[in-house]
């Protein structure tokens, strides 16, 4: 929903996978003008929302003229701005450009909106794309560990593993080899909220360099130059390519039957050469769901704690045990059940 719409600005464009490097109606909402517009996304029920990023379509408000764009996310109507204040940035907003805005710390709501503040009267708000990234918090600790891998790379999203290596850049065969060789693959899936969680991985990892690259796991269907498949041999159905830029492109890597996350498009994606040396991601599944918590007047008993493993419970003498008395370690890295609780009888 949006506090209005021009012919062909939807707000439903916002969220429809698509987006651009610049004002496109075909996939961009815009408002009429208006003196404080709004746009908001019902997510069905409440998740607890660590970062929102935008991408703009039309700039605003005019040459030395900043905007101040307030992000709320909560339960109650957004159109009243009530809400509690996620984030608030004011600066310029220029046409294509994404603006990361973290909740810190992360913050329950059904409902994620987004105002804009101007001083110069009424102004339009366009939005190309919006992602916004909810997680259920993965510790680190239990995600593979290589020793050559750098300092700090590895983040964790809805249960999986990413490790960024940027210190030397491959082909795509090697790359996905090299993730292969460690129990992984490069990212071969995508849906709005692993978007935004990427792009925000790689934009604060690369807030200097623009110009970065990175492989994903997708290439160009061989019987339809028009389709991609990701490696995995399954159908894009949601992607997030970059329209073509407006002015031409001249680079090396550009076109091909690869792609990859483009850090000079907002790490959106872009066709490549295969044999081009670039940075990767590899996707991993946790090893282990770590030591559970262990009720008082209690044993636990396991070989340890990696996935697929069986934890025991049993009560010292005197108590009784109330609830599970084995839980498992799934490939979430999480386990089946809720630890019991040892009361006394």
């Amino acid at each position: 929903m949006q506090i209005s719409s021009e012919p062909g600005g939807l707000p439903q464009k916002a969220i429809d996978g698509s987006t651009s490097s610049f004002f496109s109606p075909e996939t961009c909402t815009l408002t009429k003008p208006e003196r404080t517009p709004w746009w908001y996304v019902n997510l069905l029920e409440p998740y607890m929302v660590q970062l929102v990023r935008l991408d703009f379509g039309k700039a605003c408000c005019g040459k030395n003229k900043p905007a101040t764009i307030v992000v709320r996310v909560g339960n109650n109507r957004p159109d009243l701005g009530t809400n509690p204040i996620c984030n608030r940035f004011t600066g310029f907003i220029d046409e294509g450009k994404p603006l990361f805005l973290p909740c810190n710390p992360p913050m329950p709501g059904a409902f994620v909106s987004v105002h804009m503040e101007t001083a110069s009267g009424s102004t339009q708000l366009s939005i190309c794309e919006a992602f916004v990234y909810t997680d259920q918090a993965l510790p680190i600790e239990r995600c593979p560990q290589f020793r050559d891998q750098p300092p700090g790379s590895t983040a964790t999203y809805n249960g999986k593993c990413y490790i960024f290596y940027n210190r030397q850049p491959m082909n795509l065969r090697d790359a996905l080899g090299f993730c292969r060789s460690r129990g992984g693959t490069l990212i071969d899936e995508s849906n709005p909220a692993l978007q935004g969680f990427v792009s925000w991985e790689l934009w604060r990892r690369h807030r200097s360099d623009s110009q970065s690259q990175y492989w994903m796991g997708a290439v160009r269907d061989a019987h339809n130059k028009n389709n991609w498949k990701w490696l995995n041999g399954d159908d894009q159905t949601v992607s997030f390519w970059s329209l073509p830029s407006s002015g031409s492109e001249t680079t090396s890597i550009n076109g091909g039957d690869c792609a990859r996350f483009d850090g000079s498009k907002g790490w959106l994606w872009s066709d490549t050469n295969c044999n081009a040396p670039l940075n990767f991601i590899c996707q991993h599944q946790p090893t282990a769901c770590g030591r559970p918590e262990q009720p008082p007047n209690s044993t636990m008993i396991a070989e340890n704690f990696n996935v697929g493993t069986a934890v025991e419970y049993s009560c010292d003498e005197g108590h009784l045990l109330i609830g599970p008395s084995t839980r498992t370690c799934l490939g979430t890295g999480f386990y089946n059940e809720f630890p019991p609780a040892g009361k006394p009888h």
